[in-house]
């Protein structure tokens, strides 16, 4: 289609030298969008940084594209940085008046990355999620340099690239589907592979853990020895099992979710964070899970009523979960839909509703409460008007709700396949994205000739005693940086100018023994290598000793 346009506007474009030149313009996308037979749909054109053109070119384009509009329906998107009263300060009033603007807002960039975090990790929508020290990296790329969601992304396609091209496992990832379910491996694999899956220590440990229940022994022992059992049968186990795991985990952050927006917001960790607690380590060592505990621990009767219907929510949306796959073999949908009726009806007869104005059932019988069972038992100070049947009850709830939390935000190390499905590769991240500009540049400076490609200045074989004496070898032919760099590393913290330009000269003069330099030019060369290490941040001047400089660099 595109040929044919072409074709048509082929004959009058062509430029000096017989070069044919096409003019992209709206005609062409006329034509274009007629041929496609787009009824229905829009153009979108974006201006991601409007702030950043020029607000006469932005003018005329407004004005170019307004004629075309029965023709072509575009959308105009502007991104602002700023404020709404740019697009008035910038552009003229007949073209803001050819607009139809409609405001609105994005989120923020950590919103932004909760959400990708809550859908690829969390959920569990991708096959490849991230261990701790991986998942670590791709946070801190985040948080402390630029907030860039686009780096951000980069760095997920170079950990899925290098994941589907270095793992030899990675052909496994077929069998775990976008809508958590399990499938056969869509290629049958070879004894080679099978056995490198045996080998991991997660494997290990499932066949160990089924070797203890009835008829185990045999169970391992096909396990191992027979590759078409392994695969059609084991295989799939394992894989329903890490499932299965990262649903009851979704569960459990969710949960933690619920049980924060009942807290103070000072209280409240993002997902991120919740989840680089769930991958670095078990959950319950973490600092957060004491948090926790003390607001559980803290609610009220009506409050974790709340609380408990929020989470049998939760609970119901995963009830396609397999409790005796994880959890240790804990139902959780039992465990929180007993603590619920527990809580509804106490001592077996119905709990006054709320909204009667009668008098709340006292307390049978009261007496002196210790510190210690305050510290353990917080709610009792807030549910004063509560009874002794309803205090237990709510103490069986925190029990409930703690030991959801425990069941489900387990560590993956303990799921088998782990290796496999949870990338580490830490600092394959790091060389890959965080730039290390100080070591670039002494390498550079130290191993100039390999970077220049400079014969003259490599160490020849007859000259060559060993790794060290190349490195420390200072020749007059190489750079004057170079030069300079190598002889401050023969130096203290205080490096006195007169003799750093004094060993420059003598290094310089074997440069060439017919015309030597003159002292003027070496004095010149040696200003500007030292301006250079000054500019490079190897150097600074002080205060105490004018005819002195600070080293700033050490090692390499």
């Amino acid at each position: 289609m595109f040929n044919s346009i072409y074709a048509d506007t082929d004959a009058g474009s062509s430029a000096f030298g017989g070069t044919k030149t096409v003019t992209y313009d709206l005609g062409l996308l006329q034509l274009w969008w007629a041929n496609a037979a787009c009824s229905g749909k829009k153009a979108v054109v974006v201006l991601q940084d409007f702030e950043g053109f020029a607000p006469t070119v932005v003018d005329d384009f407004i004005r170019i594209v307004g004629g075309y509009c029965d023709a072509v329906p575009i959308v105009l998107v502007l991104g602002l940085a700023t404020s709404y009263e740019c697009v008035h300060q910038s552009l003229t009033k007949a073209s803001i008046s050819m607009l139809n603007v409609e405001r609105f807002n994005l989120q923020r960039s950590k919103q932004c990355i909760d959400t990708a975090i809550h859908r690829l990790f969390v959920q569990g929508r991708a096959p490849l999620c991230f261990g701790a020290e991986a998942y670590k990296s791709l946070l801190d790329q985040f948080l402390l340099y630029n907030f860039s969601i686009a780096g951000f992304v980069k760095k997920l396609k170079y950990a899925a690239m290098d994941f589907f091209y270095a793992q030899p496992l990675s052909v496994l990832a077929s069998m775990l589907t976008p809508n958590a379910a399990v499938s056969a491996c869509s290629v049958r694999l070879n004894s080679d592979q099978l056995e490198l899956i045996r080998m991991q220590r997660s494997v290990q440990r499932f066949l160990e853990r089924r070797a203890t229940e009835n008829g185990g022994n045999a169970y391992v022992r096909q396990a191992l020895s027979d590759d078409d059992f392994f695969q059609d049968t084991v295989l799939l186990q394992m894989a329903r099992a890490l499932v299965m795991y990262r649903r009851s985990y979704c569960l459990g952050i969710d949960a933690v979710v619920e049980i924060q927006s009942m807290a103070p917001e000072a209280m409240q960790k993002p997902v991120r964070t919740l989840h680089y607690y769930g991958v670095g380590q078990q959950f319950d060592d973490c600092t957060h899970w004491k948090t926790l505990l003390a607001v559980v621990r803290r609610m009220k009767t009506s409050e974790m009523t709340l609380l408990l219907q929020k989470l049998c929510r939760l609970v119901d949306e995963a009830a396609d979960v397999d409790w005796d796959l994880v959890a240790d073999g804990t139902h959780i949908h039992e465990l929180i839909q007993g603590a619920a009726e527990l809580l509804a009806n106490p001592d077996g007869s119905a709990v006054p509703d709320v909204l009667d104005n009668s008098e709340p059932k006292k307390r049978t019988r009261t007496r002196t409460r210790t510190r210690t069972e305050m510290e353990h038992r917080p709610f009792l100070l807030f549910d004063k008007g509560a009874s002794d049947a309803q205090l237990n009850a709510l103490e069986k709830c925190c029990e409930a709700v703690e030991a959801m939390l425990r069941a489900c935000l387990i560590s993956y190390h303990d799921v088998a396949l782990n290796e496999v499905f949870y990338y580490r590769h830490s600092f394959l991240l790091d060389t890959a994205f965080s730039a290390q500009p100080r070591a670039a540049v002494q390498m550079a400076l130290g191993k100039s000739h390999y970077y220049v490609s400079c014969d003259c200045c490599a160490v020849t074989d007859a000259d060559d005693h060993g790794s060290d004496d190349e490195d420390q070898r200072i020749t007059p032919t190489m750079h004057d940086t170079s030069i300079a760099y190598r002889l401050h590393q023969e130096c203290g913290r205080l490096i006195n100018l007169y003799d750093w330009h004094a060993s420059f000269s003598s290094v310089v003069e074997r440069e060439s023994q017919r015309t030597a330099p003159s002292q003027g030019e070496i004095q010149a060369r040696f200003m500007r290598a030292v301006e250079e290490m000054r500019f490079l941040g190897f150097i600074k001047s002080t205060q105490r000793k004018t005819d002195h400089v600070v080293r700033l660099t050490w090692g390499m």
